[in-house]
């Protein structure tokens, strides 16, 4: 094999040579030659991988087009290194870092001491951060040196400056002690867990907080348990929860905490997840490692709780197997990560450290102790182990005996890290190093944050106890040891599509099996209620027609369209050609059509919006559907009401905006069916696998679409406000563009008001309890996703779950889904679920 100078210099003259040939400049092949030795083009081989670009034919058409640029070059690299099984990849090494020790504060009273300094990373570009470098929130407490465990409110310190400065600590009152009070009295956060356990006087707060970045939500969530005090000391019977909060960094606030809701059983009164690293799920859920008990037992168990997080509540989904062992107090403050496609759970035991390996993070192998790789106990026992998790590597941070270390109490200090072998679970010996040396006392509760792909913290604070370990040198220091890699961590996408989107099939505990007042779409108009699929079907079309009656009835479809391409242009690895066709009777539209290179059929999307340009790339951030699809290896065709949004008329009439005959909600809808014929119409679609997507007023159009339009194979709405809601503002479907038409002049945009009131056929829709969860029903059993933001919360799982029911009378299941985020605007979490859901869905042929 070539050394790495020669594999340097051979691939260089391989591509100085091509790029010659096809008339690239100089400068470009500068440009190429500093993407090669900085390693970028390294990088590009993930996303070209995730892509599944076919390298051949990519390489052909990038050397082709000029003039090249940076990303180009990138790419026509990655193309060729890809086809050639990465001979020539530029060997990077065995993993490695450096390490950085700094004090972020230091000093000790004698009365109280820093504890549990654990930090989040929030990424530059996020609100309350609009630096270049990520902004790091420190969380602490203090601790009362006569007591055992006795800790008072949440403090914090930030750095905006890779740890080089701190802030201040600051005390956080929404994190002060709250008290049991007279029976009349509201009971403090918790404590209904088990109220029974408690009395007057006894104090609460939260301890072993880790925050960390939810990117789903775009939240910094923080969690912990809570602790219950009986004149100021840690009561031995007592209720524990899951506590969480979440970060506002505009603010520099942590909101109230609150506690998980978990099942009503005995053995969850005492549950916490004190101290864990938790692990995020694309799409907002989360896998919790926690411990429980009953409040009077002592042997504790873990498990893995899934929970789903919308930016502001965390919601209880399901659990995982119970793991413990006979020894002492069980296993209890468990660590959870996820490397290369596997879930890996370390835990602690009185005796000794513990392990376990998962393929879903819920299901866990049996639980062995942890070694080296020569067999000898690792000498960890009764604290915490936290992961170090890298792309290419695995690591356990812990603490252990026999490191001359008798002097420090439950010989917690040093802190240790060294690699694991992540198939034979044991740690690799000859890897060790100390992290953060002793001075005499203890290291044991400690936090790990990736603060970027280049750096991971490990944060720890000397805890001053027992009394006199001051002696050996330590001031209740507050040590932050950075991992400085040799090679950043590469941002892989490491679930497959139905991984990603699986979870979100399933409504969260609060919402599980509610209706809310929604009546049952399967009920019929005479009050007999569909008992069978025959009858269903009887049913659906009850609602269609009723739909029709009340919105108007679609002029005949365009089912042999005409299409004018206007313009075409070769970009990444599609075609995008501008076309231009009916999709009214009497209206033409302005469109774009996106064809992926590789075999055809290919499955095929619809995108809605104000206008075509956005989801091609040329508008917003992250309602770019159609190029992003495209990529993935979807026909794309999107198409917008660009003339109308500008006149702020936004849909379409039919047959004039002076006397519509359909909604225009309705009438877009069948817009969108006609541009459903044009993809048909297509050599390169297979017409069976043909979806729809949008993002608000988009969102609404895809919905009505297909709903209406049974050709559709799937949709995904991003956040339209799926049922009516007058309380909000954009869930406006009152409004003459949607459903609430009326010749003009218009009514005033805004809120339904006495002086201001709909008009047109929606208040007929409301007055007679029709809501759209009817429409919803009509995609049974085609499968739809609800991408919720600010628009649609988690409670819109009583509207849906009617669909569900519809879905399980036909014989279905995983057909409706919803992911939630507190922000309006999609981001790149929640767009992969609606990039997985239309991969899973739509890219096998249909049967």
């Amino acid at each position: 094999m070539l050394s790495l100078t020669g594999q340097r210099s051979q691939l260089n003259e391989r591509y100085t040579g091509l790029l010659a040939q096809r008339g690239h400049d100089s400068q470009g092949r500068r440009e190429f030659h500093i993407m090669v030795r900085s390693g970028k083009y390294r990088r590009a081989v993930v996303e070209c991988k995730r892509q599944s670009t076919p390298p051949a034919k990519a390489t052909t058409e990038l050397l082709n087009m000029k003039p090249i640029s940076k990303l180009l070059l990138i790419l026509l690299a990655v193309s060729t290194l890809v086809a050639e099984k990465c001979v020539l990849a530029e060997p990077q090494g065995e993993l490695s870092f450096t390490i950085e020790r700094t004090v972020a504060h230091s000093g000790f009273d004698g009365t109280k001491c820093w504890v549990h300094a654990r930090a989040g990373a929030i990424p530059p570009g996020q609100p309350g951060n609009d630096s270049q470098e990520p902004l790091v929130v420190m969380t602490m407490q203090k601790l009362l040196l006569s007591g055992s465990d006795v800790f008072y409110a949440l403090n914090e310190t930030r750095s905006s400056d890779l740890g080089k400065s701190w802030t201040k600590p600051h005390e956080h009152d929404s994190f002060a002690r709250q008290v049991v009070g007279l029976e009349s009295e509201k009971l403090p956060t918790g404590a209904s867990i088990a109220p029974h356990l408690l009395q007057a006087g006894d104090e609460t707060t939260v301890c072993d907080f880790t925050p960390q970045w939810h990117a789903a939500s775009q939240r910094l969530l923080g969690l912990g348990h809570t602790v219950w005090y009986r004149d100021n000391r840690v009561m031995h019977v007592r209720p524990r929860g899951i506590a969480y909060a979440v970060y506002d960094a505009s603010t520099k606030q942590w909101a109230a905490w609150n506690t998980v809701d978990l099942p009503a059983e005995l053995k969850f009164q005492c549950a916490g997840s004190g101290s864990v690293q938790r692990v995020e799920l694309p799409g907002g859920d989360v896998l919790i490692p926690i411990y429980f008990k009953e409040p009077t037992q002592t042997q504790y168990s873990v498990t893995v709780v899934r929970c789903r997080f919308d930016g502001r509540t965390l919601d209880y989904i399901e659990h995982g197997d119970e793991l413990t062992v006979p020894i002492k107090r069980g296993l209890y403050e468990p660590s959870l990560t996820r490397f290369q496609g596997r879930y890996y759970l370390t835990m602690r035991n009185d005796d000794h450290g513990y392990v376990s390996v998962s393929d879903d993070g819920l299901h866990f192998t049996p639980q062995r102790q942890w070694t080296f790789d020569d067999g000898s106990d690792l000498g960890n026992y009764n604290t915490q182990q936290h992961w170090v998790t890298h792309s290419d590597g695995l690591y356990l941070v812990y603490t252990r005996r026999g490191a001359d270390n008798d002097h420090v109490f439950r010989h917690r200090a040093p802190l240790f890290i060294a690699r694991v072998d992540p198939d034979k679970l044991h740690v690799i010996r000859s890897t060790e190093q100390v992290l953060v040396p002793e001075r005499g006392a203890r290291l044991g509760n400690f936090g790990v944050v990736e603060v970027s792909p280049n750096e991971t913290w490990v944060t720890v604070t000397e805890w001053m106890q027992p009394a006199g370990v001051e002696k050996h040198g330590s001031d209740n220091s507050v040590f932050v040891a950075k991992l400085n890699w040799n090679r950043p961590s590469q941002l892989v996408k490491q679930f497959d599509a139905w991984d990603t989107i699986k979870t979100y099939f399933s409504p969260p505990q609060p919402w599980r099996g509610k209706f809310g007042s929604y009546k049952s779409p399967l009920e019929f108009a005479d009050g007999t209620k569909a008992q069978t699929p025959a009858d269903w079907q009887r049913r659906r079309e009850e609602i269609v027609n009723e739909w029709e009656d009340l919105l108007g009835k679609w002029p005949p479809l365009i089912t042999e369209p005409e299409v004018e391409v206007l313009e075409s242009t070769r970009r990444e690895n599609f075609t995008q050609h501008r076309i231009r066709f009916n999709w009214t009777p009497n209206e033409k539209t302005t469109g774009y059509l996106l064809i992926p290179d590789g075999d055809a059929p290919h499955p095929a999307i619809v995108t809605v919006y104000y206008e075509p340009e956005t989801a091609i790339g040329l508008g917003n951030a992250n309602r770019d559907f159609a190029l992003q699809l495209a990529r993935r290896g979807f026909v794309a065709l999107s198409i917008g009401t660009t003339e109308t949004s500008e006149a702020k008329t936004y849909a379409t009439y039919y047959p004039s905006i002076e006397d519509a005959q359909v909604e225009p909600l309705s009438m877009l809808g069948c817009a969108a069916a006609n541009a459903w014929h044009v993809l048909a119409d297509r050599p390169e679609v297979d017409s069976q696998r043909v979806g729809i997507v949008g993002h608000s007023y988009g969102g609404k159009w895809a919905m009505f679409a297909s709903c209406l339009f049974d050709k559709f194979a799937c949709a995904a709405w991003s956040d339209p406000g799926i049922v009516f809601d007058e309380a909000r503002p954009s869930v406006n479907y009152w409004e003459p563009w949607y459903l609430g038409y009326h010749p003009q002049p218009w009514r005033t945009r805004g809120l339904i008001t006495e002086d201001n009131p709909a008009r047109g056929v929606y208040p007929t829709l409301t007055a007679t309890g029709h809501d759209l969860h009817e429409l919803h029903a009509l995609m049974a059993p085609r499968p739809f996703l609800v991408s919720g933001g600010a628009e649609d919360p988690p409670r819109r799982w009583e509207a849906l779950n009617h669909t569900i029911e519809v879905n399980r009378l036909l014989g279905h299941e995983n057909r409706v889904a919803m992911t939630n985020r507190p922000d309006h605007a999609p981001n790149d979490d929640s767009n992969e679920v609606i990039y997985s859901f239309f991969e899973h869905f739509l890219k096998s042929p249909a049967e």
